[in-house]
């Protein structure tokens, strides 16, 4: 079987991020490679930087009788995260033997393989990463090896003047470009290279895939599941009115303890096969996460999308627009309609099984040129 390495965000503490790297994982499995993910740990995404990142980070660290208390609770949170996600990877992802924590220790002991691959998810982010992260663009791969991007996102709509000329330099030297939005493919574009938008790895897969992974959890009989990544008061509030408007609880999936104090009912870190759960048996669903919003659509459930116009929400935008789910955009919090509203699946689920076949099929035709 031929050897495919693969670079990504898989270490990231968000089930976004694991579902999105056994998603690739599994698609080139089905191609006939065997997939490995590179172990790269970007700094602050380890598990001390990433503690460290966060707690300096949190408006609560400083906070009047909370400096000593609230650093106990978030460890009890971390703890916990590094664990579930940590055993999420050992039981389902292949990783290298080796962790990699900088471009040199890549470029000295580089992962031998016939195909490299980088994406999806935000790995050109140079927001996120601080920088132009140049392993994520595989730049410790010698020049003669194949090199694909799957999905990548920058992250954003436009690049800064000062990052164009070494974006351009990284991907030029790849064989084949994909990006997981549109506005994605039209940066390289303007920088005069030819790259291809396709659905994000997660839609790749079936239903029934996702089930495989599902894992039992204790949940009420009915209930609206909510998935909130982002500080956003108006959606706190709007879930306390959701919630009598219905007549059913909020289940909140949260990654910390301290968002117990928000309206709804709770669970802590559950493990990714139990969110697949939770998604498979919720009554409708309600999220500012793009891979909920994605989840929402393989489990064809209600939901609504809550994203603000001015920030990077590209991805979600996109998503929606491709498979015509334009009103699921929740515009105002005064909406209590649309989340109960029905969808019809029949005519998204033939759209979505058209764009993945096509896909499959790009796919599969640029993987042999590569042979």
């Amino acid at each position: 079987m031929r050897r495919a390495a693969l670079i990504t965000c898989h270490n990231i503490k968000n089930y976004g991020s694991v579902f999105q790297t056994y998603a690739t994982t599994v698609i080139f499995k089905e191609f006939g490679y065997e997939v490995t993910v590179i172990d790269y740990q970007r700094p602050g995404t380890d598990n001390a930087g990433f503690r460290k990142k966060i707690l300096e980070e949190s408006h609560l660290a400083g906070k009047f009788g909370l400096k000593h208390i609230f650093p106990l609770v978030l460890n009890l949170s971390f703890s916990k995260m590094e664990r579930v996600f940590s055993d999420f990877l050992k039981k389902y992802i292949v990783l290298t033997g080796k962790q990699y924590l900088t471009e040199d220790e890549l470029k000295q002991d580089c992962p031998e393989a016939e195909l490299y691959i980088s994406g999806s998810d935000q790995i050109w982010n140079s927001d996120i990463n601080g920088s132009i992260e140049k392993p994520y663009y595989l730049s410790f791969v010698p020049d003669h090896k194949n090199k694909i991007s799957f999905a990548s996102s920058f992250g954003k709509t436009k690049l800064r003047e000062d990052e164009k000329d070494e974006t351009w330099w990284l991907l030029k030297r790849y064989k084949w470009l994909t990006t997981r939005e549109e506005s994605g493919a039209e940066i390289i574009k303007e920088l005069g290279l030819n790259a291809e938008p396709v659905l994000d790895p997660t839609l790749w897969l079936s239903k029934e895939q996702w089930e495989e992974l599902a894992e039992p959890i204790k949940k009420p009989e009915n209930y609206i599941l909510v998935y909130q990544l982002h500080q956003n008061n108006n959606m706190d509030q709007y879930v306390k009115k959701i919630e009598k408007a219905y007549g059913m609880p909020c289940l909140r999936i949260d990654l910390y303890y301290h968002y117990m104090i928000k309206a709804g009912k709770h669970v802590i870190c559950p493990t990714p096969g139990q969110v697949i759960s939770l998604v498979k048996n919720a009554d409708c669903i309600m999220s500012d996460s793009f891979h909920m919003t994605v989840f929402s659509i393989i489990f064809n459930k209600r939901f609504i999308s809550i994203y603000s116009e001015d920030s990077f929400n590209d991805r979600i935008a996109n998503i929606l627009r491709w498979l015509n789910l334009e009103d699921r955009h929740l515009c105002s919090y005064e909406d209590f309609s649309t989340l109960g509203r029905a969808i019809d699946y029949t005519s998204v689920n033939s759209t979505l099984q058209e764009k993945v076949m096509k896909m499959r099929s790009m796919l599969e035709h640029n993987i042999k040129l590569l042979e």
